[in-house]
């Protein structure tokens, strides 16, 4: 190896100039190569949108590098649909892109003048429909018959419905699908309507972990429904049926 040879070998600016090189040609392969191009799209964690209308949302073109996606705004115009909380975009080499959706968990509806608003857990009536759900109770308070699409439920100047909706996101889907009603008439007086005549007089919204134990545990017991329709676990330490 002649002398001019090795001393290109041993400069750093050499082997610096390569790397910049391959790491160019790289780059290129991934932006412009077919094999990189998106080829599939698939949506993740969806159930109240369908993966057609996310896959519509996201606008993400079959020609587009997946190196090169603006994933920013796709996640951005997935999240404009009405029922998704969260969206994230995550490239699958060589050629897939996954879109996981976190959608906004359904806690009960209102209904508003002729149309049905359901409530999420975020606090958001972000969905509209013409018949009312069936495994999410109803939610009632002050001026709650006033709402429209996009409003909050909660009123800020009103803790009735705060508290109500305090109450109805406690609960875990097995009480949701039996309540029918979640009603208040001031902050501390929240009652549970049950699909079979029973009426929990929950009181504030506080304790929650401790009064769904309780309601639970006399669902299960022998009279409710029959012996006994109204329960009072304001006090869960100490509740009282009749």
């Amino acid at each position: 190896m002649s002398a001019v040879v090795q001393r290109w070998v041993r400069s750093p600016w050499v082997w610096a100039a390569l790397a910049v090189l391959l790491t160019a040609g790289l780059v290129a392969a991934l932006r412009f190569a077919p094999i990189f191009r998106v080829q599939h799209v698939e949506v993740l964690g969806n159930s109240q949108v369908s993966s057609d209308e996310v896959i519509a949302a996201a606008e993400v073109s079959d020609t587009a590098a997946l190196l090169a996606l603006p994933v920013d705004e796709i996640e951005s115009r997935v999240e404009s649909l009405d029922a998704v909380a969260g969206a994230r975009v995550v490239r699958d080499w060589p050629n897939r892109v996954q879109i996981v959706v976190r959608e906004r968990r359904p806690v009960g509806y209102v209904t508003s003048t002729s149309t049905v608003l359901v409530v999420g857990s975020d606090g958001s009536l972000y969905g509209e429909q013409s018949t009312p759900p069936s495994d999410v109770p109803e939610l009632g308070a002050g001026g709650a018959t006033s709402l429209s699409l996009g409003d909050d439920y909660v009123d800020a100047a009103d803790g009735t419905q705060q508290a109500v909706f305090d109450v109805a996101s406690a609960l875990p889907k097995k009480l949701q699908r039996a309540v029918t009603q979640v009603t208040a008439t001031g902050p501390h007086t929240v009652q549970l309507s049950f699909a079979d005549g029973v009426v929990v007089e929950w009181g504030p919204p506080v304790a929650a972990e401790q009064k769904v134990a309780v309601v639970e545990a006399l669902r299960g017991r022998e009279g409710w429904g029959t012996k006994f329709t109204v329960v009072n676990v304001s006090a869960p330490e100490a509740p009282a049926w009749r």
